[in-house]
């Protein structure tokens, strides 16, 4: 059972994660993972910023992590108080090793031994997510919604089911909070719940989904207070998984232009290795340069990014045209299956941004997303176009089908 930031974001909501947390584990073995309370990894990052931007990222890594810990140990405490014995384990003490990657860590392996004998024990589990340690004894964390990847870890290397607590019962089509018509989507694929994920949906995070497909974990996403009783379940072959699904969104996102002086084709194999490992969205480089986007809201280290790149530029010097940085987009991407071979989805699209009036600066298409690139103060514009437009659309098709 991993529960989020918002489900347990205050001492109240701990003991009702408590409570739901000791019903269950009347019935089987349960292990728990927590998220950091609330915003408090937004506030840890914000101090650490206010003494260097970026902050070294080692040190952001052994600071980041004190959130999870301080909501697993609060919990146990909360658990304890019910009568059922617990004990919080922090990513290390169970197991969870990863490369020595700070802030984007992928988990390598896990050994639960500890875990098991907690379990054995008759002890519920509670582990602090979003961290592990390195091959080097390194505290590492995983990037944001890393503690979904904690839960799909540990999940595979118990043979457990996973089950994701949120403040909304599934995932949606859109936000609800944003797009009052969104409905729940029962199931999905691994593959179209990544395409969310990386689009901006928050519910899940695409590593977690990954490793769940790589694992076959079906993973259950649920609201964290027990009256909300509807799910999403995250597997393969799902029942319904065809056309337009969903329209998420991404809030903040930075363009990157790196131009080379002509003639400078020779550069171009050192950029695409440069940049390769800094996860920027749609890149491509040619003898031209570099183009890419970055995303402020997905990532915690986006501003080591920006560091590294002028750090780049620096080194180019003399080879170097033009390094700029445009902030105050936004991304709006239709997700769904085969969207690459459907051209009336993106002509329909199309048409409904310029009826609202939604200025598209680029648009990027795959197997399963459309994606826009818009200005930011249009993007819930946009969101709401195009959910009107293409969801009921598909609600049809299917009606008939049926």
């Amino acid at each position: 059972m991993k529960f989020g930031g918002s489900s347990v974001a205050d001492l109240e909501r701990l003991r009702l994660v408590a409570s739901r947390v000791v019903a269950r584990a009347a019935s089987q073995p349960v292990v728990v993972v927590v998220s950091a309370m609330g915003k408090t990894t937004n506030a840890l990052l914000a101090q650490a910023r206010a003494l260097a931007d970026p902050p070294p990222a080692r040190e952001l890594d052994m600071l980041l992590s004190t959130g999870e810990r301080e909501a697993m140990t609060l919990l146990a405490i909360a658990i304890q108080a019910l009568g059922r014995q617990a004990i919080s384990l922090t990513g290390s003490q169970c197991g969870i090793i990863t490369d020595h990657q700070h802030g984007r860590a992928r988990i390598i392996e896990v050994r639960p031994f500890r875990i098991l004998d907690e379990l054995a024990a008759g002890h519920i589990v509670i582990v602090g997510g979003f961290q592990g340690v390195s091959y080097k004894r390194e505290v590492t964390t995983l990037g944001r919604g890393g503690s979904d990847t904690t839960a799909v870890g540990l999940a595979a290397a118990l043979a457990a089911d996973c089950e994701i607590y949120s403040d909304v019962d599934g995932v949606y089509s859109a936000d609800p909070g944003e797009v009052p018509d969104a409905h729940r989507i029962p199931e999905i694929s691994y593959e179209s719940m990544q395409a969310l994920a990386r689009a901006g949906a928050r519910v899940l995070h695409s590593q977690a989904v990954q490793l769940a497909e790589e694992r076959g974990i079906a993973i259950y996403a649920r609201h964290s207070r027990p009256e909300h009783g509807g799910e999403t379940v995250i597997r393969r072959n799902p029942v319904v998984d065809s056309g337009v699904l969903a329209i998420a969104s991404d809030p903040a996102v930075a363009a990157l232009v790196l131009a080379l002086v002509p003639g400078r084709a020779r550069l171009a194999p050192q950029l695409a290795v440069a940049l390769a490992p800094l996860g920027l969205r749609s890149l491509h480089v040619d003898e031209r340069g570099a183009t890419g986007l970055l995303s402020w809201t997905q990532r915690t280290e986006a501003g080591s990014v920006q560091g590294r790149i002028g750090a780049l530029a620096r080194h180019l010097r003399g080879d170097l045209l033009e390094l700029r940085w445009r902030d105050g987009l936004a991304l709006v991407s239709c997700v769904g299956v085969g969207l690459e071979d459907r051209p009336e989805v993106g002509a329909c699209a199309c048409e409904v941004l310029k009826a609202a009036g939604v200025e598209v600066q680029q648009m990027l298409t795959d197997a399963r997303t459309l994606t826009f690139v818009v200005m930011a103060t249009q993007r819930l514009l946009a969101v709401r176009a195009l959910h009107a437009a293409l969801l009921p659309v598909r609600t049809k098709l299917e009606a008939s089908a049926t």
